[in-house]
């Protein structure tokens, strides 16, 4: 009895940092879509998405914002990613698990239009959730 508990022990020590990392270093190759690089994407670069989030993103600049119930968030424009309170992260992530799916880059546009920028653990969410599958 004791053998197969040591075994499952031994298997989850070793399994699931495997796994965490394995998941951690997934996306590394893909575009940072939070941040375009130039004005287009390269064939091996955004290949998981329909139309790629860079472009996606610069789309519309010229066009007013559109809100997504985060009229509050404007007063946080000009600041900096690391400039944010566990508080005020914590109003960016009430939002962002709010939005639907296909809001997601319609909001990371519309705070940029406005000079808003994510929280730094926020942009990493962001990313993480738009590059799921």
């Amino acid at each position: 009895m004791i053998a197969p508990i040591i075994l499952l022990s031994l298997l989850v020590a070793v399994g699931l940092p495997l796994w965490l990392y394995d998941r951690k270093h997934r996306h590394s190759d893909e575009c940072d879509i939070a941040v375009p690089p130039s004005d287009t994407c390269s064939d091996d670069c955004c290949t998981t998405h329909e139309v790629c989030p860079s472009q996606e993103l610069l789309t519309g600049l010229g066009e007013p914002p559109v809100y997504y119930d985060d009229e509050d968030l404007d007063r946080f424009a000009g600041r900096t990613p690391d400039d944010f309170t566990d508080d005020e992260i914590e109003e960016f992530r009430d939002i962002l698990y709010t939005l639907i799916p296909a809001d997601r880059m319609g909001w990371c546009k519309s705070l940029k239009k406005r000079g808003i920028t994510m929280p730094a653990p926020i942009h990493d969410e962001f990313i993480m959730l738009v590059n799921e599958p």
